[in-house]
C-alpha cells in the first residue's frame, strides 16, 4: 500500500518541479558599437559628435537606455522595427545624460533570432527643425571679434597651429600675470523664449580654466551677463553640448550674445583655450 501511494505522488512531483523550474528563453542580440551622424556641412558644420547613451525599442516596446557599445538582450524573434534615439552629456557633468533633441531618431527593420546577433549601425541627422543661430569652424573665419572686455592686447584669434578638424581652431591665449579676456560674437542673435531647447556645440582643450556665457541687451539697451558654465584644464580635444535655455529665459531679452571669459592662470606660463566647430542650435 505504501509503495502504491509513492509512485501516485511521482507524477505529481515532476509536475510541480516543472512549474518551479520552467525551461528558460534564450534571447536574441541586438549588437550595438558606434553611432554616426551625417551632415551637410554648409548649413550644419562637422559631422563629429559626442553620443554616449542610445535609447534603443523593438517594435514600440522600451528595452531601455544602453551606453556604447551596446549588447542588447531581447525577448523576442522574428521582424522587428528596431529604433534608437540619442543621448549625449549635457553641461560636461557625466552623470546628466539627457536625450539630444536635435538628433534624429533613427529607424530599421531586422530580424531576431533566439542565440544571434543582429548588428545595426545607426546613422543619425539632425532633425528637419533643427535651426543653427551661428556656426563657426574657424576655417579662416572668426565670429568672436566682439571686444568685450576692452583690452585689445587680449582677444580670440584663429590659429593654424593645431585644429581639431578642418584648417584651424580659436584660440585664446594669455601671457602677462593678471590679465583677462572676454570675447562674444560680433552678432546678437535671436533665441526662442518658450523654454524651446538651445544648446550650443563645442570642442576644446585649455590649460586653465575658462568659461562660457550668455549676454542679453535689456530694455533700456544695456547688456547683461550671465555665465553658464566653467570648463576645467583638459589637454585633449573634448566635445560637450551646452544647454542655454535657462539662462536665455531669464533674461528675457530681445537678442543675446555668446561669450567666452578667460583668467591668466598663474599654474602656467601661457594660459591657452582653443575652441573648435561652435555650433548654437535651437528650434
Amino acid at each position: 500500500m505504501k509503495l502504491r501511494h509513492l509512485l501516485l505522488l511521482l507524477p505529481l512531483c515532476w509536475a510541480s518541479c516543472e512549474v518551479i523550474n520552467p525551461p528558460e528563453t534564450i534571447p536574441s542580440y541586438i549588437q550595438i558599437d558606434e553611432v554616426n551622424l551625417v551632415t551637410n556641412y554648409n548649413l550644419q558644420g562637422s559631422a563629429m559628435h559626442k553620443i554616449t547613451d542610445i535609447q534603443v525599442s523593438a517594435e514600440n516596446e522600451l528595452l531601455g537606455i544602453f551606453p556604447l557599445p551596446a549588447s542588447i538582450p531581447v525577448l523576442r524573434t522574428g521582424t522587428n522595427n528596431i529604433k534608437i534615439d540619442a543621448f549625449v552629456i549635457e553641461n560636461g557633468i557625466s552623470a546628466t545624460r539627457e536625450l539630444y533633441p536635435f538628433y534624429e531618431r533613427y529607424a530599421e527593420t531586422g530580424e531576431l533570432v533566439a542565440g544571434e546577433i543582429l548588428d545595426i549601425q545607426p546613422t543619425m541627422t539632425y532633425t528637419s527643425d533643427a535651426l543653427f543661430a551661428f556656426r563657426e569652424d574657424f576655417n579662416g573665419s572668426n565670429l568672436f571679434v566682439d571686444d568685450i572686455d576692452g583690452d585689445t592686447g587680449t582677444r580670440l584669434e584663429v590659429s593654424f597651429d593645431d585644429p581639431f578638424e578642418g584648417t584651424g581652431s580659436a584660440l585664446i591665449r594669455l601671457e602677462d600675470a593678471g590679465s583677462r579676456a572676454q570675447v562674444g560674437t560680433g552678432t546678437f542673435y535671436t533665441l526662442p523664449l518658450n523654454s524651446s531647447p538651445i544648446f550650443l556645440e563645442m570642442h576644446y582643450k585649455c590649460n586653465s580654466v575658462f568659461t562660457v556665457g550668455v549676454r542679453g541687451i535689456n530694455p533700456v539697451g544695456d547688456p547683461i551677463d550671465l555665465d553658464k558654465l566653467n570648463f576645467n584644464v583638459q589637454e585633449t580635444w573634448n566635445k560637450v553640448y551646452v544647454s542655454f535655455d535657462e539662462e536665455v529665459n531669464a533674461l528675457n531679452a530681445a537678442q543675446y550674445q555668446i561669450y567666452f571669459k578667460v583668467n591668466k592662470s598663474s599654474n602656467v606660463q601661457f594660459t591657452e583655450v582653443y575652441i573648435d566647430n561652435l555650433k548654437l542650435v535651437h528650434r
